[in-house]
């Protein structure tokens, strides 16, 4: 199976890994955004990381970005804890209240149909 968008095979891109070279839990529906050290870092990025940290201009959960990107979520999850953990995207994973939580639920569900 080949990204979409890039034409090449989904474990090229996180170099044969299924987890992050430091590995967390990365929940789908985890918020993530771009680190002001992230947006300047772009020009030495790869295409699919300086994809994601683009995208990631505001707070958005991994499975959109996956279905922005046309990426599989899989990879798009490696992909994210390796931008984290070098200090280019910052990760919200904590409890949501109340409705926020149901908008993000919905955003999310919106992202997974997307990809289809």
């Amino acid at each position: 199976m080949r990204s979409p968008v890039t034409g090449v095979r989904p474990y090229v891109l996180t170099g044969g890994r299924v987890r992050p070279v430091h590995p967390a839990p990365l929940n789908i529906a985890a918020q993530i955004r771009s680190t002001p050290h992230g947006m300047v870092a772009t020009e030495r990025l790869t295409y699919e990381h300086r994809d994601i940290v683009e995208l990631c201009d505001r707070w958005i959960s991994v499975a959109e970005v996956a279905a922005h990107l046309r990426l599989h979520l899989g990879v798009v999850r490696v992909l994210v804890a390796d931008l984290a953990a070098l200090g280019l995207l910052d990760v919200h994973e904590g409890n949501l209240a109340g409705s926020r939580q149901v908008a993000i639920l919905e955003r999310v569900i919106r992202g997974l149909t997307a990809i289809r």
